[in-house]
This record gives C-alpha cells, structure tokens and sequence, in this order.
C-alpha cells in the first residue's frame, strides 16, 4: 500500500531535493500541491501566528491553528495522512541562499531579521510533533551527505515500501540536479561539510544571527552556533 505522505519546509531549505528523494526510492503519494501558494498543503506553507512576517505575498494567509487536529482538519484531503517530514537547513547557509532567492524573486524590504521567520517556521512545527508522532524533521545537511542513511530512518519511521527502481544510492548515483537548485558537484558538497557559507558574514553579523535565532529550535532541529 502507497502511504500519503506531506512535506514542509521554507524556501531553499531543500524540500524539492527531499521531494525527489523520497518519489524516487519509496511507494508513496505525495499530498502537497502549489496550486495555490497560501493554502495549508502548500510544501512552504506558514503556520505561525506572525503573518505579516512572510515577505512573499503570495504566501500570506490568514489562518490560525491551536493545535495539530486543527491543521488535519483544515486540509480536507479527504484521505489518512501516514506521515509528515519537516526539512530544514543549518541556519547560516539558508540565510544566505534565503536573501538571495529574496532578491532575486524580488520580495520586498522587510523590517526584520529573516532568522525571526526561521524561528517561527520551526518552532510551530516542533510544538506539533509534541502532539503527533507522524512527524518526523530530516536536515538537508544529512540528506545531502548521508542519503542512504537518512532514507532507511525514514523507511523504518513511516514503515514505507520501496520502489522496484529504488537503490538508495542518494545524490551521488541518481539525478545531479533538482528543480529550483544548483547542480549538485563535489566543490558544492565540500561546501556544505566545511561550512564555507560562513565566509559570507562578518563577526558583527554572525553574531546577531546568534541573537536572533531561538536556541531552543535551534538544538530541537541538531544544530550548533558558530562563532566569528
């Protein structure tokens, strides 16, 4: 049986990467649909409370959830929903590539930090999964360096069958790119696992990343702060 899976995740944290992996190695539907950006189905969909903090609008929504029944409810779907994943990206690194798709989309200029909309994104998801164990978060980190790994947790956590072409081979041996990304090559690997986005800030500017994001999403989701 094909299990009904959705995904979530904010712009350029990888979710069309985690889409490609997960059609391409596991018997599943997937549920979300960008028929209309500011639906709750939508992959990048804002759950949090501070709407006027989500600079697309095209993504602005006025619903509000008390809880993850409330959510459910709200899809009308109409079928059981087996599983939910949550990517996310190490902070410094979706910061940066998160400006730059600002720019380039041309949203415009925001009063606040976009650490603040990472703070929210997160950590209404998090309260979520307190409440529900269909939850599961991945990080785009892992998924990138260790896609065998990542994708057995995933298959033992939702119990999904795979599919006859899967070979759990990852980014390495199965597609180089995805939609809306950059060409996977080995330099763009290395630079995620030396962190060279780092060198895209100044002391003064790692540092107030430091205070603005939530320590508590930040350990919930396996990350750790850097410092100048």
């Amino acid at each position: 049986m094909k299990k009904n899976l959705l995904h979530y995740g904010l712009q350029r944290s990888g979710t069309n990467f985690l889409e490609t992996l997960l059609l391409k190695n596991f018997r599943i539907n997937m549920l979300n649909s960008n028929e209309d950006r500011a639906h709750p189905i939508q992959k990048h969909f804002r759950l949090y409370d501070e709407k006027a903090l989500i600079p697309d609008l095209q993504y602005r929504n006025a619903i509000f959830y008390k809880n993850f029944e409330e959510y459910l409810d709200s899809l009308e779907l109409n079928t059981q929903i087996h599983g939910v994943i949550v990517v996310s990206k190490d902070p410094y690194s979706w910061l940066t590539s998160y400006n730059k798709w600002g720019k380039k989309c041309g949203w415009p200029a925001v009063d606040h930090h976009y650490a603040e909309e990472y703070n929210l994104f997160y950590k209404k998801w998090i309260a979520f999964s307190k409440e529900d164990k269909r939850i599961m978060f991945v990080r785009y980190y892992d998924l990138l360096t260790s896609p065998v790994a990542e994708l057995q947790k995933i298959q033992q956590y939702f119990t999904l069958s795979k599919t006859l072409k899967s070979t759990f081979t990852g980014i390495q041996g199965s597609f180089k790119k995805v939609s809306h990304s950059t060409a996977f090559t080995s330099n763009r690997m290395e630079y995620y696992r030396n962190k060279e986005y780092l060198k895209d800030y100044s002391s003064d500017e790692l540092e107030n990343i430091n205070e603005k994001i939530d320590q508590k999403v930040f350990t919930s989701l396996g990350y750790e702060l850097s410092h100048p």
